[in-house]
């Protein structure tokens, strides 16, 4: 069993979004106009994600997502 954890990062720029997705979240949505995004991690990975972004120059501010996550169970 996954368990996940919503987030929600806002930017400065959009060229941190690919940035983003090289450290594992999975992005469900960008909003150009608004520049932010949200997106989903597993949860033992999230601090190590939050303290790498808390300092880069073009990430403003990150929270975690208010809504649970299921946890997903891949099986086949």
């Amino acid at each position: 069993m996954i368990k996940r954890k919503g987030i929600i990062v806002y930017f400065r720029h959009k060229k941190i979004v690919n940035r983003i997705k090289e450290l594992g979240i999975n992005v469900t949505y960008i909003s150009d106009a608004l520049r932010y995004l949200t997106g989903y991690i597993d949860e033992d990975k999230y601090d190590e994600v939050y303290n790498s972004l808390k300092n880069h120059r073009l990430v403003k501010k990150i929270e975690a997502s208010k809504q649970e996550m299921e946890a997903i169970n891949f099986t086949i």
